[in-house]
């Protein structure tokens, strides 16, 4: 394996950290706007953009291991993770876990103390408390591997044919999707595995970085034909309700391939931007955590909001895509906002309790 001289902040990786949370900010605001418009192609263009995007962040994590942690040595990354992930974890668990998440109504409390307490271990080994804490599960999973991940790299002769076959396992391990996990206390191996796959492409990659982005550079067009094709194949898949084929998913072996090739492709556009990285990106990318964290409260307040103008049929689809992009700019710009207030209040450790 090869090793590059790298920086200690690499521009490309934070915009691509910022793109990445954008996108799955992204399915949640327009996969709300649709739900409640009963709007089917809204609802599949959504699929097809965004659905999976939790790959690209997958991706970042393995990324800034192997370009900037991996040189701080493992118990500076471990504990690291403890302080401004596990940590946040918990407190978003305990606060979300006030709501009743399985009454029709998001903003639902629970009925009294006792039922809230009940809940709680549930929602922290699963990551049942919210929507979008399912991942931070996995997360903690894909961390416990890492010096596993980095082991296998390091090894001359057969490193990388096993790396290789494990960013390929997701072609054949489908993830869990959230609707199953909502229905069941299981915490899926799978699912865990699939975005190993992810997380030991983004390692793979930053070893040796600017070899491999300038692989990807040589294979541009390879890559944007396999996003295409992909893309296409999801499109004919979604219309024609194919997917399962016993454990096989057609559907999940897609999303994995379109997203891996989209973050390559993403990754070298932003290389290619050198210092002149989308400024507008570095807030949203500096907060990601916070925004992955915090985002779905502030969907569940302006969903209700924007109700009556996303239901109005005349102007429909107009609505729903504008109530869409909405909910993005609504839901990213209160998380901001919300992180800076515990940055006012609590200074340097409000990172050990929303993540920024």
């Amino acid at each position: 394996m090869t090793t590059d001289n790298k920086p200690a902040f690499l521009g490309y990786l934070h915009s691509f950290r910022g793109f990445a949370i954008i996108n799955i900010v992204a399915i949640h605001a327009f996969a709300f706007a649709s739900f409640i418009s009963f709007n089917k192609p809204v609802s599949i263009s959504n699929e097809l953009l965004f659905h999976n995007s939790t790959i690209y962040f997958a991706v970042i994590s393995g990324m800034l291991f192997t370009a900037i942690l991996k040189k701080k040595g493992y118990k500076a990354f471990f504990i690291s993770k403890f302080k401004y992930v596990f940590l946040p974890y918990v407190f978003f668990t305990l606060a979300y876990s006030v709501f009743d998440n399985k009454s029709n109504d998001w903003l639902a409390l629970q009925p009294n103390l006792e039922a809230y307490l009940r809940e709680i271990p549930r929602n922290f080994i699963y990551g049942k408390a919210s929507f979008v804490l399912w991942y931070i599960p996995v997360l903690f999973f894909l961390y416990l591997v890492t010096p596993l991940l980095d082991y296998i790299m390091s090894i001359k002769k057969w490193g990388t044919w096993i790396i290789t076959l494990i960013i390929a396992t997701p072609l054949l391990v489908r993830r869990v999707e959230l609707e199953e996990l909502w229905t069941g206390d299981f915490l899926s191996l799978q699912t865990m595995i699939y975005f190993t796959g992810a997380y030991a492409a983004g390692m793979f990659i930053a070893d040796g970085m600017e070899k491999r982005l300038e692989w990807i550079r040589q294979k541009k067009l390879l890559f944007i034909g396999i996003a295409i094709i992909s893309t296409a194949g999801l499109l004919y898949v979604v219309l024609n309700s194919i997917d399962r084929f016993g454990f096989f998913s057609v559907k999940s072996t897609l999303y994995y391939i379109q997203k891996i090739a989209l973050s390559g492709l993403v990754l070298l556009l932003f290389k290619n931007l050198g210092e002149l990285q989308p400024k507008w990106l570095n807030p949203i990318a500096k907060i990601a955590f916070t925004i992955y964290f915090a985002h779905a409260f502030f969907l569940s307040i302006a969903i209700i909001q924007l109700t009556p103008l996303i239901q109005k049929q005349k102007i429909s689809p107009f609505n729903i895509i504008g109530g869409g992009f909405l909910l993005l700019l609504i839901s990213i710009f209160l998380s901001i906002v919300f992180a800076w207030l515990f940055r006012k209040i609590f200074g340097k450790y409000s990172r050990m309790i929303v993540g920024s």
